[in-house]
């Protein structure tokens, strides 16, 4: 089913449109909440916040302009708003601290949906780096993101450079394990 179709579904049959997309993008919507609220909430809260999501696409289904971005790029720009949102009303006092790629939730002009879509993943891979844990998250960063040598890693963690290339190894492994479909 395309985006018009969708879409159509959605203004036509609202119930059977919700539906549809929580099966087609259901997975996705769910994957992003739990990667940025489960250190913070439990299982209950964050299906609540996906449900508002969807909630809030309904309400806004009328509004859907596909020349601006596809429905995909919508849901995400709305999952997005509705996390910081979410987290603003259950933490009152807290500041929620948005990652650096995605600080523009709605695309500029110019911006293309790829774009969008490639800001989530990146953000998903960062949060997957995370949680290796240390030091094997220092080793991925400081190796892949700042272009250090095994030798300067390790002096740097107090690791040999075979040990550093072994941890670097094991958790590309897992990374690639985790963040399958993702990238």
């Amino acid at each position: 089913m395309d985006d018009k179709e969708l879409l159509l579904l959605l203004n036509t049959s609202p119930q059977d449109g919700i539906r549809k997309l929580a099966d087609i993008y259901g997975g996705l919507v769910w994957s992003v909440a739990y990667g940025k609220l489960s250190g913070k909430f439990c299982r209950e809260d964050i299906e609540e916040c996906v449900s508002d999501i969807f909630f809030d696409i309904y309400q806004y289904r009328s509004k859907i302009d596909l020349e601006k971005g596809s429905i995909k790029t919508i849901l995400l720009i709305i999952t997005n708003r509705k996390i910081i949102k979410y987290y603003q009303r259950k933490s009152p006092g807290a500041e929620y601290i948005q990652w650096e790629e995605s600080e523009n939730l709605l695309p500029a002009s110019g911006t293309s949906e790829q774009e969008v879509i490639r800001k989530e993943q990146n953000h998903m891979v960062f949060e997957a780096i995370k949680a290796l844990g240390e030091p094997d998250s220092v080793i991925i960063i400081q190796k892949y993101y700042y272009s250090m040598t095994a030798k300067e890693i390790g002096k740097g963690l107090g690791l040999t450079k075979n040990a550093v290339e072994k941890r670097a190894k094991r958790a590309l492994e897992k990374l690639r394990r985790d963040c399958y479909g993702i990238i």
